[in-house]
């Protein structure tokens, strides 16, 4: 048997591929649903039904994390450390993984994508058309992110040969670097008595804030781009999780900088690391 039909197997013949696939199945039911109930209140376009999918996805995004870092720990587990190694070579089950993994997750994300579109499209207002170009954009950079994500988990699986400590450590490293910056953030604009600033304008006054727009993860902002309409181009604005910016671009193109160098960095440290290992 192939190993990447061997690692599809393993996933869907368990509760980890079919949980991934309900998430974001229930993001998409989830943002139609919600919008049905906001548009009996006041006017629902189906771009916002968009947005509300990719906040609801956002659990999904973190499974999938858990689920990809356990898959490349798998030197924790002798047993299976010894079956794939006494079969494999290490680039090849690398490699599988990382070809079997980053695909399923950007084939379920955008097939959610797809049924929040096509069912907001049906029941909300289309007037205010999406922009293909501006879709398209949003996508590569997309893209892009998760190249660096699966980078990342690769380097954190390498750290330590357990999969809970693994996982543990990628999920400090996702979730917990916000969280000190946005601590880090309030206490200087408290210091500096700029804490009344608007929350979208705290990268432009704040130190730390500029310092983290190199941060690939900050990335993720442009998934705004994925839901550009035709009123947001004319207004040159777009909005995203209650945030308004400048529709440019080179939005967060220090991020993108940082994504595309330091991914191959993650990846030739990880392969070091995992190379050196001894079943």
């Amino acid at each position: 048997m192939n190993l990447w039909k061997m690692e599809l197997l393993h996933l869907f013949r368990s509760w980890r591929g079919w949980t991934l696939f309900a998430v974001f199945m229930l993001a998409a039911v989830l943002s139609i649903v919600t919008g049905v109930f906001i548009e009996t209140k006041t006017d629902f376009s189906h771009s916002a039904g968009l947005d509300l999918y990719m906040i609801y996805a956002l659990p999904g995004t973190i499974l999938f994390m858990g689920i990809v870092v356990s898959a490349f720990s798998f030197d924790g587990n002798k047993d299976l450390s010894t079956f794939l190694r006494t079969r494999f070579s290490m680039k090849r089950i690398l490699v599988t993984k990382i070809s079997v993994y980053f695909p399923l997750f950007v084939l379920l994300f955008f097939l959610g994508f797809l049924i929040s579109f096509v069912g907001g499209s049906i029941l909300f207002d289309t007037s205010d058309a999406l922009s293909f170009k501006w879709l398209l954009w949003g996508t590569l950079l997309y893209l892009v992110l998760d190249l660096f994500y699966v980078a990342l988990m690769l380097f954190t699986s390498s750290i330590f040969r357990g999969a809970v400590a693994s996982v543990l450590l990628t999920l400090a490293v996702v979730i917990g670097i916000p969280i000190i910056a946005s601590t880090l953030i309030t206490i200087e604009l408290l210091m500096r008595g700029l804490i009344a600033t608007p929350l979208a304008d705290w990268e432009n006054v704040s130190y730390v804030a500029r310092v983290l727009l190199w941060w690939p993860a900050a990335l993720g902002d442009t998934q705004a781009f994925l839901s550009v309409t035709q009123s947001e181009i004319a207004k040159n604005t777009i909005s995203f999780f209650g945030q308004s910016y400048e529709l440019d671009p080179h939005f967060r193109a220090k991020s993108l900088i940082s994504a595309l160098v330091l991914s191959p960095i993650f990846v030739l440290f990880a392969w070091r690391r995992f190379t050196r290992r001894q079943m």
